[in-house]
């Protein structure tokens, strides 16, 4: 993640000093946009590998089983699945980005 955020100054930096004026605005425009999706992914990763529930995602559907229950959050590209026990105690939690596996925790 802090590569993706060097990368992101870099070209801030390199818009700033190589475009004109529309051009700049609008690189400028994307690239706070990109950096404010890789803060919000970033901090909803550490709460999925830390127990926690995010905070950028919207809980979508809730599947109850007899001893334990699963809840989906879906996020902008991006779906949470968080597994709790009988007392709603968080036992796993996994973060698929795009279908593939990023972030997970089980206890």
């Amino acid at each position: 993640m802090i590569g993706i955020f060097a990368l992101l100054a870099v070209a801030m930096l390199l818009v700033v000093k190589l475009c004109k004026n529309t051009l700049k605005i609008v690189l400028s425009i994307i690239i706070i946009l990109l950096t404010l999706y890789t803060v919000m992914v970033s901090i909803d990763i550490n709460r999925v590998e830390s127990f926690r529930e995010p905070i950028f995602a919207i809980s979508s559907e809730l599947r109850d089983y007899e001893n334990h229950s699963k809840e989906v959050y879906k996020g902008l590209g991006y779906r949470i699945e968080i597994d709790r026990v009988e007392n709603q105690k968080i036992i796993s939690s996994t973060m698929y980005f795009f279908d593939k596996v990023v972030a997970g925790a089980i206890e």
